[in-house]
């Protein structure tokens, strides 16, 4: 039987900020390019966006004795779904599986490790940085790096939460904290893989420049060029 638990937004504050900004960059039209490049249209990146800020205001039920978050567990499976078909669409299915289990071992070892010793503000920051990194350098692109956040974070709350409930706790999927280091994590990974693109699109354009002055300053210098003057103009001089 499936019964109400509570509605629970604290903690969700971070989430939803970073959220609203992506929805304002989306609505400037600066944000539906990095959309568009791993084959989301306009109307679906908002459909996505509202969906994970609507999701963190749907109250957390109970199923049995476990817990569930719809903004910390739920959206990241059904998200998880989504992005592991656009990995398959550009074949890049096996890397954001192993990036995924790569991730997923991140966050168990964060949940497990540092959580006890931490707030939960510190934990979610830990693991949105630590998790978003982890999957933008396994995973290379922003596909594998989105999935392996949103399945790697499923996963990894399923397997700690199996671990809490064996030393006695009560078994809680995608508590509030959860989601805003989901959105960090998100987030961070794909402004991760913006830079570097810039400063790869940057250091190719002035490696350019720089050749194309040296090509020019070759061509200045350059003795085997055609020139008017006459070589042996000044050598009477030394003859002499």
């Amino acid at each position: 039987m499936i019964t109400r638990f509570s509605v629970d937004n604290y903690g969700m504050i971070i989430g939803l900020v970073l959220l609203a900004i992506v929805a304002l960059l989306l609505l400037f039209g600066v944000a539906g390019r990095v959309f568009k490049s791993f084959g989301v249209s306009y109307p679906f990146a908002y459909l996505m966006v509202g969906a994970l800020i609507g999701c963190a205001f749907i109250p957390s039920f109970k199923l049995g004795s476990a817990i569930f978050y719809v903004g910390g567990f739920v959206v990241p499976v059904v998200f998880a779904a989504v992005f592991f078909v656009l990995a398959a669409r550009y074949r890049e299915a096996w890397r954001a599986l192993v990036t995924s289990f790569a991730t997923a071992a991140l966050y168990i070892a964060v949940r497990l490790l540092i959580e006890p010793i931490t707030s939960e503000l510190v934990t979610s920051i830990t693991l949105g940085f630590l998790c978003g990194a982890g999957a933008y350098l396994l995973g290379k692109t922003k596909v594998s790096a989105l999935t392996s956040v949103f399945c790697g974070f499923a996963l990894g709350e399923v397997i700690s939460s199996a671990v809490r409930v064996y030393a006695g706790e009560v078994m809680r999927l995608g508590a509030k904290s959860v989601f805003d280091a989901l959105i960090i994590a998100a987030v961070f990974s794909v402004l991760l893989y913006e830079l570097v693109a810039a400063i790869k699109r940057a250091t190719v354009r002035r490696h350019g420049r720089t050749a194309c002055e040296n090509a020019e300053a070759s061509e200045e210098f350059d003795p085997d060029r055609d020139c008017d003057c006459d070589p042996d103009e000044y050598k009477k001089y030394f003859d002499e």
